[in-house]
């Protein structure tokens, strides 16, 4: 009786480390560290470059007026340069920004 415990407690115990290093073994082969492999590096070579018509004070004026909305500003400028077909796209913003500016001080 004493062979068989003796045996029992033998087999419990080669379970259990069999257990630990089993399970240690799958727990190291979890997800890799951010900064070893990165994802998508074709993405990555170069950044973003804003676009130069959209991020100038004028523009902003204008964005501002029209409460948001890029589509008002964009037939305010499309109607400006109609008015005025020699005109570059800057330069409409520009002359929209000043008359807006002399429209608030007028009103003012």
């Amino acid at each position: 009786m004493t062979e068989f415990l003796i045996l029992l407690v033998l087999v419990g115990l080669a379970a259990g480390v069999w257990f630990l290093r089993h399970h240690r073994a799958h727990a190291k082969k979890s997800a890799p560290e951010r900064d070893a492999t990165p994802y998508a590096t074709h993405t990555q070579v170069r950044g973003v470059e804003a676009q130069s018509h959209l991020t100038g004070a004028a523009f902003g004026q204008l964005l501002k007026a029209a409460h948001g909305n890029r589509q008002r500003v964009e037939q305010w400028i499309v109607n400006e340069q109609r008015h005025d077909p020699m005109l570059r796209r800057d330069a409409a913003i520009e002359r929209l920004a000043r008359r807006l500016e002399r429209q608030a001080r007028e009103t003012a």
